[in-house]
């Protein structure tokens, strides 16, 4: 059954991967790209145990997030209207 669920899934996201590619080409680059990324880090995260794992490595999504606004609220501060 879960095997069935996993293939839903797969094809449904091929589906909207499908759609986004004809309406939009960037949107469909982006995501398949950060689908392999996170492929990529599920398989060394996977790898690591809490004996194991960094102290830095639960926290880096959150880190990440507020890097990312910072940086978007320094240009539009920059590049802000006269």
């Amino acid at each position: 059954m879960t095997e069935f669920i996993a293939m839903l899934v797969l094809l449904g996201l091929a589906l909207l991967w499908m759609v986004a590619w004809r309406r939009r080409r960037h949107f469909a680059v982006g995501a398949l790209i950060g689908a392999v990324i996170a492929l990529v880090a599920s398989y060394w995260i996977r790898s690591l145990s809490l004996e194991t794992m960094p102290i830095w490595l639960p926290a880096l999504p959150f880190a990440l997030v507020a890097t990312t606004l910072f940086a978007f609220g320094a240009l539009a501060w920059f590049w802000g209207e006269d």
